[in-house]
């Protein structure tokens, strides 16, 4: 009778679990981050919503800018995040203070949705300058 193989010590370990968690994490928050942009960007051209389908979630962003007005940023959510997810996605918004975020009850074009959350700030001059200077 041959001896069976020993392979557990090839098998993932706790800490790989771990590491593959983390690892997922930053790609996750790496994405975000590239995606707002992105959206952002969108948004101060053409001042309408655009949004992106992300795991579990819906992230739109509207930015509205006028000449010698501030620069309206709305960030809308659809579907279920943790808490800590939503900070991270405000941190992000280029040019916005992460500090003066408050909810919003509607959007510039209409009411929120009931699976929706929002929140609303100013952006800075210069970084929405930048922001539409970026090539895509």
């Amino acid at each position: 009778m041959a001896a069976e193989p020993i392979i557990g010590h090839l098998l993932p370990t706790d800490d790989d679990h771990k590491r593959h968690q983390l690892e997922a994490g930053t790609r996750l928050v790496r994405r975000l981050i590239r995606v707002i942009r992105e959206l952002a960007r969108g948004s101060l051209h053409d001042g309408h919503e655009h949004a992106a389908d992300l795991p579990g979630f819906r992230l739109g962003i509207v930015v509205r800018a006028d000449d010698g007005n501030e620069t309206y940023v709305a960030v809308k959510i659809t579907g279920s995040v943790p808490g800590d997810l939503v900070a991270v996605i405000l941190r992000h918004v280029p040019g916005c203070d992460p500090e003066l975020w408050d909810t919003a009850v509607r959007l510039p074009e209409r009411s929120l949705f009931g699976p929706e959350q929002a929140w609303f700030n100013v952006m800075e001059p210069k970084a929405a300058a930048q922001l539409l200077e970026e090539d895509v």
